[in-house]
Formats: structure tokens, C-alpha cells, sequence
């Protein structure tokens, strides 16, 4: 990229203009991660406040190797792409549509003052974070929130979950009040540490799993694949379908030094969330 710029530059180009061209053009650092590990979160006991909240990766949102200081990365846009599906049935008439609880959310994790070096996240605590998150994975049916898995996973790490900006409810809980209140069981938290009482707080709605969908080797598409694209607000691009959520405020609220974490989901009786696998392609422009 820097070459690419060097190039245009000797063209006696401003500078403005360079860095519009490579925004026209795409031409944008990526950064990919995308571990394909096969998880279930299942209701085995078929209880009536089921809840599971499933870390399935953690990522560093900005790059860890070095660059001009003046010149900080800028995040252009981030694309997800889910591999997964529900348990393929339904008692409820909402087969086919997105009315479900078996869904996908995204967090942001952001470092105390003094947790990061020269706007940069220190790799060996980024390392620790990865760490901390393999040994508690056996662990899925403890965590029946994203806070009370994050308080779980790393009680000491020094990292917060960042509220989201907007406290209107996304629409795609508002369907039942298992989807909109927080679910939690005696000694989730520790006294004075529960700061919500909705679903949502600390987490973006990303995507919802076709409700009963079938997956019969004969149904078709066994397993869809969906992608998702969420941008900043210079650089507006949405894709997704009537299952995804706008992730509004998203990209901007994004930090030097944050990681983001992406959960799986599944609420109430009898829904299941079967995870194939998830990308996270972050577009830098530097």
C-alpha cells in the first residue's frame, strides 16, 4: 500500500487525492481470521430459561505490527461470513423467516488507561486474552450472557466490555422477552457488578439464523453461508438480509488497542445453534 502511494505521489498527485483514489479503487489492507472448529450450543435439559453465550473468537482490532505514528490504520469497513444453522424445527409459525433465537452478536473488549503502548495493543496481552478464551471454552454451559462470560473467561485481564452507544433495543429482539431481558442464575456476578438487566447492552445484534431451516443432505443448501459487511460512516456499505443487524456506530466505535469478540448465541427452549465456522475480515486503510 505504502508503495502503491509512493507511486501515485510521484505523479505530483496531493495527498487528498491519493488517499481518494485508493478508497475508490478498495485498495485496503485486510486482516483475516476465521477458525472452523465445529460447536453446538444445545438445550440438553430443555429448560424453560435457556441461555448460552458461546466466545467463538477474539481478535485484535487493529494491526499489531508496526506503522508511522502519524498515520494511524483507519478502519474502512468489516465483512463476517457465518457458517451455521438452527435445530430445523419450530413449534412456532415463523419457519423460513428471522424470527429466532438462534443468532450471532458482536463485542467490543477494550483495554483500562495504560493497557496499551503508543496507540498500539501489547501482543503478549492480546496473547494472554486468546489464552484465557481456549482454556474456558469447554466451559459453554456457564456462560448464559456475553457479561457473565466475560467476567468468566478474563476476571482480571483488564479489559471491558463497551456499552453500545444507542440503548433503543434492535429490532430483532423484540420478538419475545427471552430475547430482550438478560438471563442469569444465582453467582453469575458478583455484587454491584451486573450493570444490565437487557440483552444488548454490551453486544451488537449480527446476524439471526434462518428460523427451521431444514438441513437434509435433499433440502437444498444444507448449511447457508452468509457475509456480512458493516462500515464506517465515511465509507457507507451495508450487506446483509433481513436476519442482520444494521451495526450501527459499530466501526466507529473502535479504538486503537480494542478487540472484538464474537459470540454465538441461542435462547429459550429447544433452540439450538450449530456453528460451522466464522471469518473476520477487518479493511484497514493506512
Amino acid at each position: 500500500l505504502y508503495s502503491v502511494r509512493a507511486i501515485l505521489a510521484s505523479r505530483q498527485l496531493p495527498n487528498e487525492l491519493v488517499l481518494a483514489i485508493l478508497d475508490y479503487a478498495r485498495y485496503w489492507v485486510e486482516k483475516k481470521r476465521g477458525p472452523t472448529d465445529l460447536e453446538v450450543l444445545m438445550d440438553e435439559e430443555f429448560s424453560r430459561d435457556y441461555s448460552a453465550a458461546y466466545p467463538h473468537l477474539v481478535v485484535s482490532a487493529f494491526p499489531i505490527t508496526l506503522y508511522p505514528e502519524s498515520e494511524p490504520p483507519k478502519i474502512k469497513e468489516i465483512e463476517f461470513c457465518l457458517v451455521s444453522h438452527d435445530q430445523g424445527w419450530t413449534t412456532e409459525d415463523t419457519r423460513g423467516t428471522y424470527t429466532t433465537s438462534s443468532f450471532w452478536e458482536i463485542s467490543i473488549l477494550r483495554p483500562e488507561t495504560g493497557r496499551i503502548r503508543s496507540g498500539r495493543i501489547h501482543e503478549d496481552v492480546l496473547e494472554r486474552l486468546d489464552q484465557q478464551l481456549q482454556q474456558n471454552l469447554h466451559r459453554t454451559s456457564l456462560y448464559r450472557s456475553v457479561e457473565s462470560a466475560t467476567q468468566t473467561i478474563w476476571p482480571r485481564s483488564h479489559y471491558l466490555l463497551l456499552p453500545r452507544p444507542c440503548s433503543k433495543m434492535e429490532p430483532q429482539r423484540l420478538h419475545c422477552n427471552e430475547m430482550i431481558n438478560l438471563t442469569t442464575r444465582e453467582n453469575d456476578f458478583n455484587d454491584g457488578e451486573l450493570d444490565a438487566v437487557h440483552e444488548g447492552k454490551h453486544a451488537w445484534y449480527l446476524q439471526g439464523n434462518e428460523a427451521a431451516r431444514g438441513v437434509h443432505v435433499f433440502d437444498g443448501e444444507m448449511v447457508p453461508r452468509r457475509s456480512i459487511v458493516w462500515s464506517c460512516k465515511a465509507n457507507l456499505r451495508w450487506v446483509g438480509d433481513d436476519g442482520t443487524g444494521r451495526g450501527e456506530d459499530f466501526v466507529d466505535s473502535l479504538q486503537q488497542g480494542d478487540c472484538i469478540v464474537l459470540w454465538a448465541r441461542a435462547k429459550r427452549r429447544g433452540w439450538e445453534n450449530h456453528i460451522y465456522g466464522a471469518r473476520v475480515t477487518i479493511r484497514y486503510n493506512i
